[in-house]
């Protein structure tokens, strides 16, 4: 049995996690904490306060766990990186840093699980990019492999609920509104656009991204990711659908759809696979691609648990 430490983890994400690691045939949670916990208990975690409640209660978590799945920051994270590794347990960083910056500690792999598995599988730390990124990187990642796509060209667009906002976003309102009337809302995505390129280089060698644009619609839940560019010189007109569906043969997670059944954002949501559609416009040759995810059942929660699994040789679909 492998016995799981959640720190740290938030709201609904934090949730889902504990739901899906309860479920899982070889796993268990040992001990939760979050910030709040954390903080009455007395936040002198090391630092010359080694006795204090938070130092405790935190001791005692890593200790009784095997792997950790981290969102605290800062000087709390590297201390409990620090007496982790030490004691040769492992951990899977899941807060909002290392969306920014790759990770919140050196030396860790960071990626999706989809692209990374054989990375993943020797890894003492991991960390998986943000649902944003992940939305595009899964509708990329075929087209850049092959070459299908003139990247120079790639214009990407998201689509989101307020459950995807992290702490700090900033929204800027537009003169666009939904259909029943809801306004919707542009966010600043430098941040998002810049972790895109950053996996596209580690895994592609290719540093150019034309476009990207993220927008809020209240009431929706999710992201809906469109990507559309120009073919490159890999593609010759074969049927689109098929490259995607032999790039993610051996990923059960990754559902390839045709076009006329993802239009509703709903058949990605509630659920532990990534949509995915692509095609090619008869009329100017370019490339579409769609993806909709679950920005916290499979943007961030059943990815985490997919990385867990990898880091301890187990199939990856096990426990979603």
């Amino acid at each position: 049995m492998i016995w799981v430490g959640i720190l740290g983890a938030k709201g609904y994400f934090g949730e889902e996690l504990s739901k899906l690691i309860a479920g899982h045939q070889s796993a268990q949670v040992s001990t939760m904490l979050d910030l709040q916990e954390f903080n009455e208990s007395g936040c002198g975690f090391s630092r010359g306060n080694g006795k204090s409640a938070g130092y405790l209660k935190m001791m005692n978590a890593i200790n009784r766990a095997d792997i950790i799945f981290n969102g605290f920051s800062g000087t709390v994270a590297e201390d409990i990186y620090s007496k982790a590794l030490s004691n040769g347990k492992k951990i899977i960083d899941v807060g909002d840093k290392q969306h920014i910056d790759g990770s919140a500690y050196p030396g860790s792999v960071f990626g999706l699980s989809e692209l990374y598995k054989d990375k993943m599988k020797d890894a003492s730390i991991a960390a998986n990019p943000s649902s944003y990124c992940t939305g595009a990187m899964l509708g990329l990642a075929p087209l850049a492999a092959g070459n299908l796509i003139d990247i120079n060209t790639a214009v990407i667009e998201s689509k989101s609920g307020i459950s995807c906002l992290r702490c700090g976003d900033k929204l800027e309102c537009t003169d666009i509104t939904t259909d029943d009337g809801s306004k919707i809302y542009k966010m600043e995505s430098r941040d998002y656009a810049e972790e895109v390129k950053k996996q596209m280089l580690a895994l592609f060698g290719k540093d150019a991204l034309s476009s990207y644009v993220s927008y809020i619609i209240p009431g929706i839940k999710g992201i809906i990711t469109s990507i559309t560019a120009e073919p490159g010189t890999g593609f010759c007109g074969s049927d689109i659908s098929e490259i995607y569906r032999g790039f993610y043969k051996f990923n059960p997670l990754i559902e390839v759809s045709g076009a006329d059944t993802i239009n509703g954002a709903r058949n990605g949501f509630d659920k532990y696979f990534c949509s995915i559609s692509a095609s090619t416009d008869a009329d100017t040759g370019k490339i579409t691609v769609t993806t909709i995810l679950d920005d916290v059942v499979r943007g961030s929660a059943s990815q985490a648990v997919q990385t867990m699994n990898l880091m301890y040789g187990i199939e990856g679909i096990v426990g979603l």
